[in-house]
Parts: C-alpha cells; structure tokens; sequence
C-alpha cells in the first residue's frame, strides 16, 4: 500500500521537476515572442497569451496534457475576411518549442522569410503556411525534418528553387507549393524511394526543363499537379507506372510530342487535364496562357479506359478521329476536346457513355450527321459548334437521366475522393453558377450546317425536379434552318428560371406564333436576327416580364412597334434594325429604365423622336438613322449622361442639334436637310467609350469597305508590345523591377494625321502591293502604309469570306496594335516617360523591347522560345 502511494505521488509530481519546469516556462516565453512578432491583430485573438496564465489555455496552443510542452500552434486566418487576420513574421525563435508537431497559421498576412530554425523542430509532422506573404527561399533545413508528413506554402511569395531532398524524399505525403514564383527543375529525390507521397501540387511557378522521369518511382502518388509553369519536352512514359494516380493536370505549360499510352496503365486514373483555356486568376490576378501543343491524339486506350472520369484538353494541337466503339463501361463525365483538329464524324457509341453530362466538341473538323443517341438533354454543357455537322436535329424528347447529370454529380464525390476531388475541381471550371446559386445549362449547335425544322427541345428530368431552378441558354444561329418559327421551342420551358435563345443567321421564315412567347414567359434572351421572319411582332411580347434582350434585326418584319414593350423593366437590348416597321416610336419606350441599347435604324418610322426617351437614363446606343422621321431631336437628350452613340442620319430632323455629352460624329446627323449645323466636335461634355456589341448592323458600321484598318503609330506599337509582355509573363512571375515598368505603359490607338478614307489607304499602301506586305495571319494581310510623310501605320485588310470569325479577328486586329514590326521604325526614348527613361539603365529598357519585338516574328523557327525569353528577362531583370 505504501509502495502504491509512493508511485501516485512520483507520477503527479513528475510535470513539476526542475528540468520540465525549465522547459515549460521556455515555452512560455517562445510563444510571447512569436506574439511580440505580431504587427497587427485586429480581432485580439491572441488577447488571452500574456504571462499571469497557463500558456496551455491561450487561444490556438495545444500541449501536451502529461508534460505540459507545446505539441500545436494553430491560428487559421479568415480567407475572405480582413478583420480575423494576423500579420507579422514567423520568428526564429519557433524553433525552441521542441516537442511542437504542428505549425499552421494559414491565410493570414505573414510575411518576411521562414526562418532556417524551423529545420531543428524534429517532431514536426505539420506545416501549413499557405495564404500568406512569406518571401525569399524555402529552406533547406526543411527537408531535414524526418517527422514532416504535410508541408503547405501555397500562395505566397516564395522564389528560389525547391530543395532537393524535399519532393519525394523522408515521410512527406502532402506537398502543396503552388502559386509562388518558385524556379528551377523538378527535382525528385535520388536517395529515397518516394513511397510516402501522396499529394505533389506545383501549380503556378516559374518552372522549367523537363518533367523528371524519376517520378514514376513515386507509386503512391494520388495527385500530380504541374500545371501553370514553363515545364518543356514530353511528359513522361513513367508517370505510367504510378499505380494510384488519380489526378494528372500538365496544363498551362510548353509541353510537346504524344501523349504516352502508358497512362492508360494507370487503372484508378479518373482526371487528366493537358490543356486549359479558362482564364485562371492566381493571388495576384495574373492570367495564364496555354502553351501545350501535342503531336497526334489521345491514345486511344486512354480514351477507353473505364476509370476515366474527367478529360479536358482543349486547343491542345490534337487531332485524328474519334473512337467508334464505346461501350458501357465508359465512365467519362466530362470531355472537352475543344478547339483542336478532331476529323471524321460523331461516333453513335458516345452515346455509350451514359454518365457524360460535359461534352464539348467545338471548333474541330467534324462532319457527318448528329448521332440521335447522344442524351443531349442529360447534358448540362453540350458543344459541338463550329464544325461542319449536318441533318436534322431529332426532337429531344424528355430524357430519364437517372443519376448521370452534374447536379448529383456536383453533390456526390464518391467516384473520387474527397481530397482528390476538391484539387480536379479547382483546377477545372466546368461547373457553371449563377449569383443565386442556381445552375446554368448550355446546349451550343451553332455554326453548323444544320437544315430542316427546328425540333422541340427539353431537358432531363433530374434537372427538372431539382430544387434550384435551372438556367438553359440554346445557341442555333448560324446554321440553315429553312422552316417557319415554331410555337413552341423549349419543352417544360415554365420550369426554368431562365431561358435564353439565339436562332441568328438562319433562313427561319414565317411569322412569330404568339405560342412561342406566350409558352415560355421565363424568356430572357431572344436572338433571331438576319433571318427570313416576316409580320408584326407577336402580342404576346409584352408578357415576357423577364426579357432582356430582344434582337429581329435584319428581316422582314412589319407593323407598328408594339407599345406595351414599355411594360418589360429588365428589357436592356432592342435590335429590330433593318426591317419594314411603320409608324411612329412609343413614348412608352422612356419608362424602359434599364435600356442601354435601341437600335430601329433602317426601317419606315415616322412622327418625331419622343422626349421621353430622355427617362431611358441607361440608355448608351440610340440608332435611328434611315427612317422617315421628323420634327427636332428633343433637347433634353443632353441631359443623357451614358449615351455614347446616337445616329439620326438619314432622316427629315429640323432644328438645333442639342449639347451631347459625347464626342460628336458629324456623320450621325447627315443627311437632315433641315437640320442645324453639327457643333464643334472638340465638345466639352465628358467622354464615353462605346458599348461593345454583338449586333451585326453595329459591327457593319466599323467596317470600311470589307476591310477592318487597324490604326497604330510606331511609337504605341512598341510601347503596346513592352505592355504585352510585362503583363503576360511577369505580371504572374511578379519581378518587381518589371512591375514598375508596367504600371507606366500605356496603350493606345493613336488618332490619325489626316482623314482616314479607303481611298487614302490604297494610296498609301500603294494599292495593297507586296513590296509594304508585313505579315499574314489567319485573317488577312498587314501592310505598310504612311498616311502623311513620317507617319507610319500597320493596315490589316480582312480576306472576303472570313466574317464568320469576326471575334478571333477583332482579337487578331487588337494584338496587332501591341506589336511593332521590324518595317516600323521608330525613335525608342520616346517610347517611356522621361521619369522612367532617365531612371534606366536605358540597355535593359531597350533589351526587353527587342526581346518583344522578337516575339511576335511570325516564323517559329525564328521566334525564340519560351525557356530563352525567360532566361533573356532575368538577365534584365
């Protein structure tokens, strides 16, 4: 009994010996010193640690309930709020809570370096310090730490290489570095046999060479994350061996040959992204571009395999022809082969595939007629537009999609776990929300040559029965549909939040069937412009209290504008340009208070243009030029604020021409043979760009005779190139030298010297002759022309025929005004501000702008790649 009591007082005594003493009140004053670090604690959340009281009851302290020694210090920052955040630095000092195990103080605002005494912390099994603004290189000490199973530095600042014993090498399962400006290989470790790594994301870096061969060792391996760097070469056959890979994303890189057949080997591999388009925004709102050009296709038994889940490799230079034998164990969900060089037609075994619910075919080679066993109504995105397909569409029938579509899909991970799931998700965008959490559909046949009757479409029970209403948009313009316009499009069309829909540039005939309004009130968007409609707008417009977008323009319609559109409040587009509409504008249209657009040019109105158009405050876009119109332009316009164009041309307008609060186009006002003289255009009233839009009519006006004139000085060229490159590459690479650069480049369109007419631009180019050809693009051709002696400008004339990709044009035309070609001499100090220019050193200011101009030579062979750019840019740095 005596020997029992001696035990009990041994063990309850034993936390108070000298020696834990010491070491507890050693952790006492670490922790205190890790607070004096702290710069700003807003929320008081380390209020409790001061010295009167047990370090072990402060806010976000673990001990360890025997010894007293500090095991965890967790203070998790608030991703989307400021006020919960800490911000200071990690002191070396960490380094004396030895028996510490984890180190998490995520998304907070800590910055400074990681100190190198964090590698002395043996027991340490967690680190997690993502979120923050730590800088300077990782240290080496950390891959000493044989204890470390998690290491989480994602999102901050950190540059350097990683240290080469840390990929592959101790205990380590969970390596997340990604989002830093980090450079050099991947490097794995030679030594170990990487049997513990589970997780390796690298996202959004600077690195480069080739992707190691060594990691098909690491056969644990569940998610490889790659994407977003400047890796080169093939990727490896060995990757291949990784038996437990689930998760493989290689985009956004300069990545080249086949794709190895050796990943079908991986048998639990369910996601694989090779390439990716979106427009990803890192911490610090930098774009990524792709840069991945395969050779061939994807290997067929990689399409086949039955684990495969997820495929997105869009514009990834793929091509050949689809598989035709699909069979039921086809487990695909999403594919999207977009935007490659796919050929042959659409093989009905897809339709095999009863899981897919994302399917995007868009901008490939396709031909041949759309298989009717594709469960297009299961689908929340189907795309197959820009091809070459042809036929009828088959009615799409109600469809009983069972548990395949997206929604069930989006709710329940179990084909994937959950860790692996939330990195595919992130990385891939393919999940489409609106504001109110509900869903959007999206089913694209446009620009095909689809004939015949439009069908009735529907969508997937499942989608139907959800809880959130789904939002559908269906694209059918640009095709040859020849039939009359259908009474009703959309099956269950009440069920939706929204519809939107686009029959453009088609050969639809008839008059509207009031049905088709009256059907389907959820109508939010109605496109049937350059078609064959004729007769006077359906009655049942005015029900449609959700319509926003409303656009006849160029067909045959008739009758008076129905003054009840004035009751849709929502309604912000109005294209009925280029029809047969009579009678006199409704005053009613003033109380449209969210109207930015109303277009009723080049039809038979007559009457005078109603004040009340004034109370349309949004209104940004008036066109009323070739009518019949009369009396004066009402004075209050002047007191529109966003109106930006208006055009009256071609009318019967008497009076004055009010104060405007735009730039004036005399142009708008021709042709009124009563009307008053055009005021000074050097006005006083506050400028506004233009509203971009999709109306064709609109776009016809920035047209001179078929041809698109991209203006742009010497000087602005060069200086838009210099833009281009900061911004594209080191605005995500954040060298801070390159930063500054940046925020003082400005890019502009220059205004020309003289009138810029056709005629003065075939002058110029001396008839579009060979000896100004500059360069050809997918377009057209970009010559050489100066307008007046010492004024040169790039001129892009537009091949006949191409108007169906006016958008890659515009975007083509915009890029020539970034670039300044050798033939474009120009005077480089100029091309800074003298602040800038006199800072210097003028070699490198200059280094970097023939770097650009290098860029954008047109001959790959010349141009310099993307590995040789990076290395010349640091050399500048």
């Amino acid at each position: 009994m005596k020997t029992l009591i001696c035990l009990l007082l041994f063990c309850f005594t034993l936390p108070f010996s000298p020696t834990d003493a010491y070491y507890f009140s050693s952790d006492s004053a670490s922790l205190l010193s890790f607070k004096n670090s702290v710069s700003r604690d807003p929320s008081n959340l380390l209020a409790s640690w001061n010295s009167t009281t047990d370090h072990c009851t402060w806010f976000g302290v673990t001990c360890d309930r025997f010894t007293g020694r500090v095991t965890g210090l967790a203070l998790v920052g608030a991703v989307t709020s400021s006020s919960n955040v800490i911000a200071g630095t990690l002191p070396a000092s960490i380094s004396e809570l030895a028996e510490l195990r984890t180190l998490s103080i995520p998304h907070n605002v800590f910055s400074g370096q990681i100190p190198a005494s964090i590698g002395e912390l043996r027991f340490l099994e967690v680190v997690e310090l993502q979120g923050n603004n730590f800088s300077g290189e990782i240290p080496y000490e950390i891959s000493k730490l044989e204890a470390l199973r998690v290491l989480n530095l994602s999102f901050n600042s950190l540059s350097g290489e990683v240290p080469r014993r840390v990929i592959g090498g101790g205990n380590l399962s969970v390596i997340e570095l990604s989002n830093n400006q980090l450079a050099g290989g991947v490097v794995i470790d030679s030594v170990s046999k990487c049997e513990f790594l589970e997780h390796l994301k690298l996202s959004n870096n600077f690195l480069t060479e080739n992707i190691p061969k060594e990691i098909g060792k690491c056969r644990n391996l569940r998610t490889l994350m790659l994407d977003g760097n400047v890796l080169e070469g093939p990727i490896p056959a060995e990757i291949g061996r990784i038996s437990e890979l689930r998760v493989l994303d290689v985009s956004r890189n300069s990545l080249t040959d086949r794709i190895p057949i050796e990943l079908a080997n991986c048998r639990k591999l369910s996601v694989v992204a090779l390439t990716n388009l979106n427009e990803v925004n890192d911490n610090n709102g930098s774009l990524k571009g792709e840069f991945n050009a395969f050779d061939g296709g994807v290997p067929y038994e990689l399409l086949m395999s039955s684990s495969l889940q997820i495929l997105w490799a869009p514009r990834g230079n793929l091509g050949g022809r689809l598989p035709d034998n699909w069979n039921d164990s086809c487990s695909l969900r999403v594919l999207n082969l977009g935007q490659n060089g796919f050929n042959g037609v659409l093989p009905k075994s897809l339709g095999n595939c009863k899981n897919l619910t994302y399917l995007d075919l868009s901008l490939n080679n396709l031909v041949g007629y759309l298989p009717m066993q594709l469960r297009v109504p299961c689908m929340m995105y189907f795309n197959v537009s820009q091809n070459n397909i042809t036929g009828v569409l088959t009615r799409h029938e109600d469809a009983n999609c069972g548990s395949s579509s997206l929604i069930s899909f989006g709710d329940d991970f179990s084909f994937l776990d959950l860790e692996d799931v939330q990195i595919a998700y992130a990385n891939i965008p393919f999940w489409v929300s609106t504001s109110n959490k509900s869903f959007v559909i999206i089913h694209d046949f446009s620009s095909n040559r689809f004939s015949g009757t439009l069908p009735l479409f529907a969508l997937g029970d499942e989608f139907m029965a959800s809880k959130s209403k789904p939002v559908y948009r269906l694209l059918l313009n640009n095709n040859m549909f020849n039939e009359s316009l259908p009474g009703e499009l959309v099956s269950n069309c009440s069920d939706l939040l929204s519809l939107s829909v686009n029959l453009s540039a088609n050969q639809l005939s008839g008059m509207i069937d009031k049905g088709l309004f009256l059907n389907c009130l959820t109508l939010m968007e109605f496109e049937a412009a350059n078609n064959q409609i004729g007769g006077p707008i359906a009655s049942g417009v005015d029900k449609l209290m959700k319509l926003q977008r409303l656009d006849l323009s160029g067909n045959r319609v008739s009758g008076s504008l129905p003054y009840q559109l004035g009751k849709l409040k929502f309604l912000k587009w109005i294209f009925l340009g280029g029809n047969n509409i009579t009678g006199e504008i409704p005053s009613e249209f003033g109380k449209l208070s969210s109207l930015t657009v109303l277009d009723l040019s080049h039809n038979v109105l007559t009457g005078s243009i109603p004040a009340s158009l004034s109370n349309a405050t949004a209104l940004e876009t008036l066109l009323l030029d070739h009518n019949q119109l009369s009396g004066e332009i009402p004075s209050s316009f002047s007191t529109l604020l966003s109106l930006a164009i208006l055009d009256i041309s071609f009318n019967n307008l008497s009076g004055r021409i009010p104060h405007l609060h735009h730039q004036i186009d005399c142009n708008s006002f021709n042709e009124n043979k009563y009307l008053g003289p055009c005021p000074d255009t050097n006005s006083t009233g506050p400028e506004k760009n233009p509203v971009q839009l999709s109306h064709d009519r609109l776009q016809s006006r920035k047209r001179l005779k078929s041809f698109i004139i991209a203006v742009v000085t010497s000087a602005s060229a060069v200086l838009c190139i210099a833009s281009v490159i900061v911004f594209v590459i080191f605005r995500r690479r954040r060298f801070r030298r390159l930063a500054s650069l940046r925020g003082k480049v400005v890019v502009t369109f220059a205004e020309t010297p003289t009138e810029l007419t056709y005629d003065n631009v075939v002058r110029a180019t001396g008839n579009f002759s060979i000896g100004n050809l500059i360069g050809t693009g997918g377009f057209g051709s970009t010559y050489k022309a100066e307008l007046v002696p010492g004024y040169l400008v790039a001129v892009k004339k537009l091949y006949l025929g191409r108007f169906q990709g006016i958008q890659q044009f515009d975007a083509e035309i915009r890029t020539l005004g970034r670039i300044r070609h050798k033939n474009l001499e120009g005077r480089s100090s100029e091309l800074f501000s003298p602040a800038l220019w006199e800072a210097g050193p003028k070699e490198n200011l200059l280094g970097m702008l023939r770097l650009a101009t290098g860029c954008t030579v047109e001959t790959l062979s010349v141009r310099p790649s993307v590995k040789q750019v990076l290395e010349k840019l640091k050399q500048l740095k």
